[in-house]
């Protein structure tokens, strides 16, 4: 059996990072630990609580964290992702894990999927308190993954759009939003059709 506990992580600034802690109920303390995050844009609610579980069956304490501005845990402008600061604060939740009475600080390994996983190699390579890791289908070059979604056409006027909206904002105007997720069934059937279609 797994116990999944609610925590909150607290960083240097004042906020909080939401997070479960697994914890098996019958291994030897102190436990090796894994601390997990998703991908662009996702949240712990969203596909991967079943492996966190499954670590923790096989005897592992297991933290699984919201990023900053989403899911549970504090912070704007919300859904905002900010690789450098996501990896900063994945530290201080490493220190988090490493306090805890349950954990072996000296075994702890790390886990990200996609962005997430990205994440894990520049911890990973900079941490040396992260023992094991790893990347599931890692971002290596969020750059290059974005031009991929980019017609090169349109590259240099997606990039003005981008420094339009800093300006904008250091002038006090709100962030603009783009959607992640089309919540309209037909779009997504027909995207889906087409990328068939080639």
């Amino acid at each position: 059996m797994t116990e999944r506990i609610d925590v909150r992580i607290p960083l240097p600034d004042g906020i909080e990072l939401a997070a479960w802690l697994f914890l098996p109920d019958d291994a030897e303390r102190p436990l090796p630990a894994i601390t997990m995050a998703h991908g662009f844009g996702g949240t712990r609610y969203h596909g991967i609580e079943h492996i966190a579980r499954r670590f923790s069956e096989a005897g592992y304490a297991v933290l699984l964290h919201d990023h900053r501005n989403f899911g549970d845990s504090e912070g704007t402008p919300r859904q905002d992702i900010d690789p450098y600061q996501q990896i900063a604060d994945w530290r201080w939740a490493i220190t988090y894990l490493g306090t805890r009475e349950e954990v072996d600080e000296q075994r702890i390994g790390i886990w990200g999927s996609s962005y997430a996983g990205g994440h894990t190699l520049v911890l990973a390579a900079t941490d040396r308190r992260i023992k094991a890791v790893y990347a599931q289908v890692p971002t290596i070059s969020g750059y290059e993954t974005g031009l991929r979604r980019v017609p090169p056409h349109e590259v240099r006027a997606l990039e003005e759009r981008f420094n339009q909206d800093e300006r904008d904002q250091l002038s006090g105007k709100p962030p603009v939003y783009v959607p992640f997720v089309d919540t309209n069934i037909s779009n997504v059937n027909r995207q889906v059709r087409l990328s068939f279609l080639g």
